[in-house]
Order: structure tokens, then C-alpha cells, then sequence
């Protein structure tokens, strides 16, 4: 008989179940937060405890986010809706979602793109330009509530980063917005700041801090490849990235994801791809979840975060257009118990970050049961 790892939820006070910005018909990362964290207290309240993060108005996100992103676009973040909203009603139709019927000023998408090798191309002071120069699609609006979730969502990880060094319980980071599809100085994919490498840089600095083994891993179980992550730690000797994803030559984010991407320079060979066919069921992905956990326990870390997308899920609107794949019920206790059973005894401090997942009927039971598997396959024997 094994026992439980306590779960420790780290969220903000408020967790609104509606979309304010209700502008894609897939992704609603504000109603995936709230199902995420009733189904954590609804099936696990014996072992979850919810903390809110404190938060604060005058958040440093520059300071925070600038060992992982470009300071100019984190800038852009801070103040593009404001300078967005201040352009007026003569600009709106230019650059806004099709269709949009709300009041005020429409959420912002990109109406071009930037030459972004090009040399003669740079940022330009109009904020539509700019969101042309860091975005990388028009699916990733600026909206009016951004950067208040994107400083909850900094507070949240620095938090959890806090919460898993004391080496007492496993930490799921509940998040707003997904981030790992954002590298150095672009962001896309509905994400803005990448907080999985934020978390692993966190947790970098405090474990050499206190002069720990500040090698870190990062694992993504994302439907699609963590391309911004894995670029962020492409030449990092000292942060191990996994992914594993449908095959990018099928899958968005296409360009990024293959096998032979194995890191460069002081980075080469700290960097795993396993790209997948469309249609694998939890029996083809265990062994693939198995060989990424081999490499980090080979890597020997001294901390691990969890990029937990959940659009694995069986009919995921988002994946099954290209096939999906097909995991789904058990599976995913199944998932988290195997993560964990690799981390058994060895009290490494790990956090999981919410990454994307789109089934609105399945995506809470589908995370609480990833980390109440993982809480029974990480526990002591009795």
C-alpha cells in the first residue's frame, strides 16, 4: 500500500467561469481554470489544499520574465491594449476579430506579419505593428483583462515555485494562460509569457541559492510540441526540455518538434523530442512517457516542472482535426501515476504548469486525475 503526496493548488482569489472575452470558439482558458480547480476539491479534497497567491498591482513582470523573454516585447504586453484602446473607433475595423459585437474597444489580432530575419524589419511605435513584429498568428488577441491575468499568472508561478522547494507536497500551478508555444521574443498559440521556463528558471536560481543541484527538466505531455520552450533552453547545458507531441510535420506548431532538434552548443543532447502519429492510445504513449522520464532521471535535476497540456484528450477540438490522440479517462491517473513513480524517494521539488486542453466537459477530472496520480505513484510505500 503506497501513501498520497499532498497536491497543493496554487491559484488567485478570483476564478471567473465565464468568458469576459469570449472571442474563440476553442479556447477558453478562463472557464478551464475554474473547472480545473472544482474538479481538484471535488474528487481529491483529501489531499488538495488551494492556496491563492498574493498578488500585487504593481507586479514586475520586465524583472520577472526577462531571463526567458526579450524585455521590448514583454514591454509591448504591458501596454498595448491601453495604447490600443486610446487609437479609437476609426482604427478598429483595421485590425480586430471578425464579427466582434461587444462594447468598447474590439480584443486586437495581428493584420500582418513581420519580416522577422529580415535586418531592415524592427518594432514598430504603432501598437498594430507591433503585434505583427511579436505575434506569431491571429488566434493570440490582446484583450482588456490581460495584463491583470498575466500578473496573477506570475504571481501564481513564483508561488509555486516557493510551495515545491519546501519538498512536502507535488504543485499544480493553476494559470490562466497557457505560455510554452512563446520563445525569446515572440509570443502565439494563445500565449503570451512562457511560465513553464519561468518556473524552471525560478527554481534554477533558488536551488543554486542554496547551493542545490540547479539542474532543472522541463517534460511537455502538450498535444503540440513546446517549440517555445525548447527554444528558450535550446543552448541551456543545465535545463533538460522533453516534448512529447504529435508529429510537427502534421501538427502545429509544424517548424519545430523533430527528433534530431537535440539542442546546440554547451545545449546539445539536452533536448528530447518524441514526436508521435495522430490516433495514439495511452498503450503507444506510455513507453514514450517512459523513455523522456528515463533522460531526466539521467540528467540527474534537482527540480522538475510539468508543462500539463491536456489536449490529448480523445475528441479535443483542437487536436482531432488532424486525428488527435486518444487518451481519456483513467489514462490520465495512469499518466500521472507513471510520472511519478519516477520521482518516487527522491524528494525532488516539481510544479505543474497549465498548458492548453480544449474537451470543457473532461478538463478538469483529466487534471485532477494527471495529479492525483501522480501523488499516488510518488508516495512512500507502507
Amino acid at each position: 500500500m503506497s501513501s498520497y503526496v499532498p497536491v497543493k493548488v496554487i491559484s488567485v482569489g478570483s476564478t471567473a467561469k465565464s468568458e469576459q472575452n469570449d472571442v474563440d470558439r476553442h479556447n477558453k482558458p478562463r472557464l478551464r481554470r475554474s473547472l480545473i480547480i472544482s474538479a481538484f476539491t471535488e474528487k481529491y479534497s483529501h489531499l488538495v489544499q488551494v492556496i491563492n497567491a498574493p498578488v500585487a498591482s504593481n507586479c514586475d513582470l520586465v524583472g520577472l520574465y526577462s531571463s526567458v523573454h526579450d524585455v521590448g516585447m514583454i514591454q509591448f504586453l504591458l501596454d498595448a491594449w491601453s495604447k490600443w484602446e486610446a487609437m479609437g473607433p476609426n482604427w478598429y475595423d483595421e485590425c480586430c476579430q471578425p464579427g466582434w459585437k461587444g462594447n468598447g474597444a474590439p480584443p486586437l489580432v495581428p493584420c500582418h506579419a513581420a519580416f522577422r530575419r529580415d535586418c531592415n524589419e524592427r518594432v514598430s511605435s504603432n501598437v498594430m505593428g507591433a503585434l505583427g513584429y511579436y505575434c506569431t498568428d491571429n488566434m493570440t488577441p490582446i484583450v482588456e483583462s490581460l495584463v491583470t491575468e498575466l500578473q496573477e499568472d506570475a504571481s501564481i508561478i513564483c508561488e509555486a515555485v516557493n510551495v515545491a522547494l519546501l519538498k512536502d507536497s507535488v504543485v499544480y500551478a493553476a494559470t490562466t494562460h497557457p505560455g510554452h508555444h512563446c520563445n525569446f521574443d515572440n509570443f502565439g498559440g494563445y500565449c503570451y509569457l512562457n511560465n513553464s521556463a519561468l518556473c524552471a528558471r525560478l527554481m534554477q536560481e533558488r536551488l543554486g541559492d542554496t547551493a542545490g543541484n540547479k539542474r532543472v527538466a522541463v517534460i511537455d505531455i502538450d498535444y503540440h510540441c513546446g517549440n517555445g520552450t525548447a527554444s528558450i533552453f535550446y543552448r541551456d547545458p543545465d535545463v533538460f526540455f522533453t516534448s512529447i507531441h504529435c508529429d510537427p510535420e502534421i501538427e502545429y506548431p509544424f517548424n519545430a518538434g523533430y527528433a534530431d532538434q537535440i539542442g546546440e552548443g554547451v545545449g546539445k543532447g539536452t533536448t528530447l523530442h518524441i514526436p508521435l502519429a495522430p490516433g495514439v492510445t495511452w498503450q503507444e504513449y506510455k513507453p514514450a512517457l517512459e523513455k523522456a522520464m528515463n533522460a531526466i532521471i539521467d540528467f540527474d535535476v534537482g527540480g522538475l516542472v510539468v508543462s500539463m497540456g491536456l489536449d490529448t484528450y480523445e475528441g479535443d477540438s483542437v487536436s482531432v482535426s488532424k486525428g488527435g490522440f486518444k487518451l481519456k479517462g483513467n489514462d490520465y491517473v495512469e499518466l500521472g501515476r507513471s510520472i511519478g513513480s519516477f520521482l518516487k524517494d527522491k524528494f525532488i521539488p516539481t510544479v505543474f504548469v497549465q498548458e492548453g486542453g480544449y474537451k470543457m466537459d473532461v478538463i478538469g477530472q483529466a487534471a485532477a486525475d494527471v495529479l492525483g496520480g501522480f501523488s499516488e505513484g510518488t508516495g512512500s510505500s507502507e
